[in-house]
């Protein structure tokens, strides 16, 4: 099996399994977030993703934003957090 966005035309919630949380992270924030990341240009600042209502689940995201900056050899990127 590969991993997510290996030639993969499913939407990213599909892709990385993020689900609708009743207050989560900003969805379309989320995705154009690791689209940039996967394309090679992640912002240099902290990552931080509005909370709405309807948004992606904060923990799963979370953990796919570190594992991706893991994979692509940045290491201990900060995790992604919400705004308050």
């Amino acid at each position: 099996m590969s991993a997510p966005g290996d030639g993969d035309d499913r939407p990213l919630y599909e892709q990385f399994g993020f689900r609708i949380a009743r207050r989560g992270y900003d969805r379309d924030q989320v995705e154009a977030y690791i689209s940039r990341l996967r394309a090679g240009a992640p912002p240099a600042e902290s990552v931080a993703f509005d909370l709405v209502r309807r948004g992606y689940e904060r923990g799963r995201v979370d953990d796919v934003i570190t594992r991706l900056h893991r994979e692509a050899g940045r290491g201990g990127q900060p995790q992604a957090h919400g705004e308050f």
